[in-house]
């Protein structure tokens, strides 16, 4: 499966994949995945703060299996186009137990034949993440009837966590697209090429250490 067969350092190069989900306009190439600026950014961890305690139940519980919890953070992934949470949840997710035809359909967005008891699920992190972490009152509402409320709550925290790691790993992406003469939307030159410093590059160390 060609997902699987990418390693870190593929998703660490400079040289731009399949999966950049760039379009052209034209003779201009533009980079559209969703990214943090130092605004976003801040509001995120703003976000995380009031809710702390909230999210450090949900991690501490394991109310949500560990292949579960895989599987919403792949949803969501797929949406967001992150090449790097890809690669590091895709191996999470075989580690679990999940299969690779399971892992397709997922990136595929194609939920047709997974566990009955976490279509629903699936579908809400697919929702959320194209919502851009605002879904709607019945998606949240049909979630808490086929789940109960704590559940909810904890599977809703799962998308919100691996939506700031696709931010981030988007973030590194934009740099690496800037390199490349990609114009990057609603991006910022400086965020970029702070998470890319402190975050690709170290990556990108052990990627070099793994081959």
């Amino acid at each position: 499966m060609k997902e699987i067969d990418i390693s870190l350092n593929d998703c660490l190069t400079n040289e731009p994949m399949n999966r950049t989900y760039n379009i052209i306009h034209g003779n201009s190439h533009y980079f559209t995945k969703r990214v943090f600026n130092f605004r976003s950014f801040m509001k995120t961890v703003q976000s995380i703060i009031r809710n702390r305690r909230i999210i450090m139940d949900t991690m501490k519980s394991k109310r949500i299996s560990y292949d579960f919890s895989e599987r919403i953070m792949l949803a969501v992934t797929a949406v967001n186009g992150c090449r790097i949470c890809e690669w590091a949840h895709t191996k999470m997710a075989i580690e679990s137990g999940c299969t690779d035809e399971e892992i397709k359909n997922i990136l595929d967005l194609d939920f047709i034949g997974l566990k009955k008891e976490e279509i629903t699920a699936l579908a809400f992190a697919q929702h959320f993440a194209e919502s851009k972490e605002n879904p709607s009152k019945t998606a949240v509402i049909n979630l808490v009837k086929e789940y109960g409320n704590q559940k909810a709550v904890d599977i809703i925290n799962h998308c919100r966590m691996i939506t700031i790691g696709n931010l981030m790993g988007n973030t590194i992406d934009a740099f690496n697209s800037r390199i490349n003469g990609i114009q990057v939307v609603d991006g910022s030159f400086f965020f970029e090429f702070l998470v890319y410093l402190f975050g690709g590059l170290p990556l990108k160390l052990m990627s070099s250490k793994m081959a």
